[in-house]
């Protein structure tokens, strides 16, 4: 009877479900054309595509180890670096969500920056902090990779300002302690411009580097009733 026949599987078919990569495997290569390193993975697989536990690297030298999902990046990772000379160079450790940094991370510079702090879609969003090459420092919000809000950046000087910021600017009512002449500047700012300013004299004017020669005379405003 017809229905009782054995359907067959093509041999393509049957190859390509054994050909299938399943749990963990210990080391996967990957064809390629050019490039400085060898591609491959070695790691957790499911339904064909990295899942769970894995390491990756590149042909560029880029190297992944951490959690997978479906294939991409997701979950707790550190992305590195490894140049000709075999030498590694730590780029990011945090979290990841579909192939994207998210959430809490570590970030390090080619150039010596270090930043730690909030990202959204691979880019610096939220609270974080940031310590620069030239000794700079900025603690804060950020929205787009640019800092945003709330903010506190300190030179490497020490000087210092206190306020808002809006796309990487000063922007709004800050403070600024000039505190290498023992002053302080209380105003609004625009595009990192102060456009109006009351300036005073801090406690420790004397103490300061290079302070005032002579201290800033309060003012006092008078009312004058008619």
């Amino acid at each position: 009877m017809p229905f009782l026949k054995c359907i067959r599987i093509s041999t393509n078919k049957e190859q390509s479900e054994k050909s299938k990569k399943e749990g963990l495997r210990c080391s996967i290569f990957f064809p390629q054309r050019k490039g400085i390193f060898k591609a491959h993975y070695k790691g957790e697989w499911k339904d064909n595509k990295k899942h769970g536990k894995g390491t990756d690297v590149d042909r560029n030298g880029w190297m992944y180890e951490g959690d997978w999902f479906c294939g991409q990046k997701h979950g707790y990772g550190v992305l590195s670096k490894i140049y000709k000379n075999n030498s590694i160079r730590k780029i990011y450790a945090g979290y990841w969500m579909i192939g994207k940094k998210e959430g809490f991370g570590n970030l390090w510079y080619e150039n010596g920056d270090y930043y730690e702090g909030d990202f959204h879609c691979d880019k610096r969003h939220g609270y974080g902090r940031i310590w620069y090459q030239n000794g700079d420092y900025y603690q804060g919000f950020w929205r787009n990779d640019l800092s945003y809000g709330k903010g506190m950046f300190i030179k490497g000087d020490g000087n210092r300002y206190e306020g808002s910021f809006i796309d990487g600017k000063r922007n709004g009512l800050g403070t600024f302690y000039h505190l290498d002449s023992g002053q302080c500047q209380y105003g609004y700012w625009c595009n990192d411009f102060c456009i109006n300013s009351i300036m005073q004299d801090i406690n420790w004017r004397q103490s300061a580097l290079h302070p005032t020669a002579y201290p800033i005379p309060e003012t006092n405003i008078s009312t004058i009733c008619y």
